[in-house]
């Protein structure tokens, strides 16, 4: 029987890779929560880890509808007087009645510290500091996943950065791909790279791939569980004859970009 190959498949998700190595850890929440943690304010709680439309991989962080201000971080050692990028996507929506301020349910609040753990700053006031969203919040994104990048240079003194975000009651916020980079963000063009990869969306007893290249092939369950892992190359196919029928995400990486393509085994 003839195959049929999608560039689209059922759900396709493009994930920029970068050439620079990423200083957050667990940076797209599929550990869950490893790494992160509430705060950095008293009595914030730890976001929960949803499987429903990541930005890419299988999961992203998310707080909705939250009673009360609420936030998450994570510190991350760096270098004094050295230039970063700091770049994450989003999305957050409002339940708040029409005529109220809309717009602040999310934002940035990240702090360098230095040796003893003492915030230090680059800027007088939050006004002016590029890291805590210069005192303002970031714009409503309800549906469509929305990048923010903020380029700095450290302070002299700064051993760390608490990379936190905080969300507000009356909203919902989802956060996804983290990344912090030392210098400007080196970004491959994965354009290309994913109209290139095809595969059969329908699975039977194998998954057959149309690859410009060699790549890692990884395919995980519906919760998240690593099926397989294979270098492929092109034309090449995947055995699955042994996975049970449903709903399979798979990944392709070949180390500079990577596409993720949900498949059904029947």
């Amino acid at each position: 029987m003839k195959k049929i190959f999608t560039i689209l498949g059922l759900v396709s998700a493009t994930t920029i890779m970068f050439a620079q190595t990423n200083l957050v850890q667990n940076p797209g929440f599929e550990s869950d929560l490893t790494s992160w943690a509430a705060g950095t304010g008293s009595g914030y709680t730890a976001p929960a880890i949803l499987t429903t439309n990541p930005h890419s991989g299988l999961k992203l962080a998310a707080y909705e509808l939250p009673s009360a201000t609420t936030g998450f971080y994570q510190n991350v050692a760096i270098a004094g007087s050295t230039q970063y990028t700091l770049t994450f996507w989003y999305k957050a929506s409002t339940a708040r009645p029409e005529g109220t301020t809309q717009n602040n349910i999310f934002r940035l609040w990240s702090v360098m510290k230095d040796t003893t753990g003492t915030p230090v700053y680059n800027s007088a006031t939050a006004n002016d500091d590029p890291l805590r969203s210069n005192n303002g919040y970031l714009p409503i994104a309800p549906t469509a996943w929305t990048q923010h990048t903020v380029v700095f240079t450290s302070h002299p003194s700064a051993a760390s950065i608490d990379v936190a975000f905080r969300s507000y009651g009356g909203g919902s916020s989802y956060v996804d791909d983290v990344q912090l980079v030392q210098g400007l963000l080196a970004v491959t063009d994965v354009s290309a790279f994913d109209k290139s990869v095809k595969m059969n969306t329908v699975v039977g007893n194998e998954l057959r791939l149309i690859l410009p290249g060699k790549a890692t092939v990884n395919i995980y369950s519906a919760d998240g569980r690593l099926v397989s892992s294979n270098r492929v190359d092109n034309g090449q196919a995947i055995n699955t004859s042994s996975m049970a029928k449903g709903n399979y995400i798979v990944t392709v990486d070949n180390g500079s970009a990577k596409v993720s393509r949900k498949v059904i085994k029947n």
